[in-house]
């Protein structure tokens, strides 16, 4: 379903610039808007995820690595997309504090999930397979690339509104409500709770999902990601929200943790009940 999304959302990118092209220049115009379209949607599909990837400063790591932590890391991952029947994500690691993962990639033969230093450092092991495994489940659903899809709009129409916005020095709140805007119309929310629910199936204990989203919502708080407020077109890629404002029940990538967490105590009790 979710790469019908990214399909329709690509579509209606397509016949915007033609629209546009149209109304500047007539045919011509329009046929010029449409191979800018195309070129636009080729990169989106073939490049996102490195373009991502190199934003964030993510290092791509393997079961060869020295650190104990990220052995663990990869060998979860492995084990986890076994049991999900799909390809192993390449396996990327952030250097920054703030504890947090986000996946990127057009299909699960070419996706990448990249998880921070500080998740590593902040969460248990089983909670960081939990955090895995809620990528995991993007990657299955095909959000990755919808995601993906409304990451690039949104950095587009910064580029496009920023000049309007330097002047009154609302840059970074114009960044913010554009991201957020783009990301609803998206479904963000939704993708969100779905990819939470799959996720429990798939690591097998919803509880440990929800207290690594309540550790990782608490850290968000005290804790900057300077890439992540650097690119905030990016923030609805992770598994909560990276940046960095008042504390909010509910922001305009992310669901509220609360009710996140609340949904995953209700799916560990009907699990608990079917295996009765």
């Amino acid at each position: 379903m979710s790469y019908l999304k990214a399909a329709g959302i690509m579509l209606v990118i397509h016949l915007a610039f033609a629209g546009i092209g149209w109304m500047i220049a007539g045919r011509e115009g329009a046929t010029i808007a449409t191979v800018v379209a195309l070129a636009f949607h080729l990169v989106v599909f073939w490049c996102a995820d490195v373009i991502i990837l190199r934003l964030h400063g993510a290092k791509e790591v393997s079961s060869d690595s020295d650190s104990p932590m990220i052995r663990a890391f990869v060998a979860d991952c492995d084990k986890l997309a076994m049991r999900a029947n799909m390809p192993r994500p390449r396996t990327y690691i952030i250097d920054t504090h703030q504890p947090n993962a986000f996946v990127a990639g057009r299909d699960s033969h070419h996706a990448a999930i990249a998880i921070t230093d500080g998740l590593l450092k902040t969460l248990t092991r089983a909670e960081v397979s939990a955090v895995v495994a809620h990528e995991l489940a993007h990657v299955k659903r095909g959000d990755a690339l919808a995601m993906s899809v409304c990451s690039a709009i949104s950095s587009l129409a910064t580029v496009i509104l920023t000049p309007l916005a330097w002047p009154l020095g609302q840059r970074r709140n114009v960044d913010r409500i554009v991201s957020g805007m783009i990301a609803r119309v998206g479904q963000s929310h939704q993708r969100e709770y779905a990819a939470d629910r799959a996720a429990g199936k798939i690591c097998g204990s919803p509880i440990n999902l929800a207290n690594a989203l309540l550790k990782l919502e608490r850290h968000t708080v005290s804790l900057v990601n300077p890439l992540a407020e650097r690119n905030p077109s990016t923030a609805q890629l992770f598994v909560v929200d990276p940046l960095q404002g008042p504390r909010r029940k509910a922001s305009a990538t992310h669901p509220p943790t609360e009710r996140r967490v609340a949904r995953l105590h209700r799916q560990a009790t009907e699990l608990e009940s079917a295996n009765d």
